[in-house]
């Protein structure tokens, strides 16, 4: 028999049919005849059953019902699909394809079941993998099982160096940034991490004695230029420290056939790859407000309150920011429970905090005259600040310059500075963009 049943792997009905459909065929005419004896079903299967990551990691003694254990896999040939072997951008195998036998066998009697597993891919971007398994109808039982831990381990992980990339186009990165090279006002600073420290040390407990779920959500608010994606790499540095998990969720758009790129199920993703961790995890979202796509934002608002999201009961932590935090939804500002705090990251306010990232920019460039010019750079975000000094330090290379003079760097501040007033000036001109003529001061000209 040979029905399309649903076994712990969904799958996009529609785009993938037609390969289904060959699929289904082939098993159909040329593996079914083979044992007229035994009662075979075809399902739909997880894809994480065909991860080279997770089959490497399979315990060759994890019991499964009825003491079945997973033996091994062989490739058999099959002229329906090809058998291609996928790596990622760290060059790792992750997926492959083709048609296998999956052995699994009992250790007490030594009684064995073949398992037919066939994928393939079905989108021109070569990303997207449809999978089915034809087995025996009451072998079903253990294949979930042996299902679900393939999606344990293709998703769990375990601590090392890097923060893993959800979404992106590499799978992880190195933090380089040190929470001591941040510069914020000092209450501020210190009431942000003593926050994300005390969730991880104590919080997690508080949470589970009220019976509520480890999970708790912080907002980093401010104008662009003012460190939240710099903050975010300190804490996740610090975060690898502590041999926590950490994840980074990446808007960057998968192919033509990702719209935004900033998609729920990223969010989604994350939440399910910390869930599945055995470690307490840290998520990185950043720029909440793209993500709330008027078709996705009643999932994400629901998410935020953890009623339909798997989360790690080791604790899971999620900071995400904005630059527009009027254009985040009321529902999810002003409720409890959604966003736990915001923290809003203000321009440079004080002259110790101007002058502290003066001269982490400036580096051995530094000299007491720079002095001068820090009351000038109060106001102004801290990519503000560095691009000044960069700036300035390139035209001393230019130069070949071997001391930077307050001339110089008076130079680029103003240089810097009116090209911002520019920008700010023409945009308030500009005026909203029209196709009725105007006379320059937004009155419309008779046409």
């Amino acid at each position: 028999m040979n029905t399309l049943s649903n076994v712990c792997g969904p799958v996009e009905v529609g785009v993938s049919s037609l390969k289904l459909e060959v699929m289904s065929a082939w098993i159909e005419s040329q593996w079914m005849p083979r044992f007229p004896d035994l009662e075979l079903r075809t399902y739909y299967i997880a894809t994480t059953c065909v991860d080279e990551g997770a089959l490497g990691k399979f315990v060759p003694d994890f019991e499964l019902p009825g003491g079945f254990r997973f033996v091994g896999v062989t490739p058999i040939e099959c002229n329906a699909v090809a058998s291609i072997s996928s790596y990622d951008y760290d060059g790792e195998l992750s997926h492959r394809t083709g048609a296998f036998t999956y052995r699994f066998q009992t250790a007490e009697t030594n009684e064995t079941v073949d398992v037919l597993v066939m994928a393939s891919h079905y989108t021109d971007e070569g990303w997207r993998i449809v999978a089915v398994g034809c087995m025996p109808e009451a072998f079903q039982p253990v294949w979930t099982v042996f299902a679900r831990e393939c999606n344990r381990l293709a998703y769990a992980l375990t601590p090392d160096n890097e923060v893993v990339v959800i979404g992106g186009n590499s799978n992880s990165f190195v933090p380089k940034v040190d929470w001591d090279d941040v510069v914020l006002p000092a209450a501020l600073k210190h009431d942000l991490m003593e926050d994300v420290r005390s969730f991880f040390t104590k919080g997690i407990d508080v949470y589970r004695r009220l019976n509520l779920k480890p999970f708790r959500k912080l907002l980093l608010a401010g104008v662009p230029g003012t460190g939240k994606t710099m903050i975010c790499s300190a804490i996740a540095k610090w975060a690898l420290a502590q041999n926590y998990v950490v994840i980074y969720v990446s808007s960057a758009r998968k192919g033509p056939s990702d719209p935004y790129g900033s998609t729920f199920a990223k969010i989604e993703h994350a939440l399910s790859v910390a869930a599945d961790s055995a470690l307490p995890a840290l998520i990185l979202l950043e720029e909440l407000d793209a993500y709330l796509h008027p078709e996705e934002k009643a999932l994400v608002l629901n998410v935020l309150d953890g009623s339909e999201s798997s989360i790690n009961d080791k604790g899971t932590l999620l900071i995400s920011t904005t630059n527009y935090p009027e254009a985040i939804d009321e529902r999810i500002l002003k409720r409890p429970g959604r966003l736990d705090r915001i923290f809003i990251i203000p321009e440079t306010r004080a002259q110790a905090d101007a002058e502290q990232m003066l001269r982490q920019y400036l580096g051995v460039m530094w000299h007491d005259d720079h002095k001068e010019l820090v009351p000038e750079l109060v106001g102004y975000p801290g990519a503000f600040i560095r691009e000044v000094a960069v700036y300035a330090l390139t035209q001393l290379a230019y130069d070949d310059g071997q001391e930077l003079s307050m001339d110089l760097l008076r130079r680029s501040f103003k240089g810097l500075k009116e090209q911002i007033d520019a920008r700010d000036d023409f945009l308030k001109k500009r005026g909203p963009i029209t196709l009725v003529p105007t006379n320059g001061n937004g009155s419309k000209l008779p046409i």
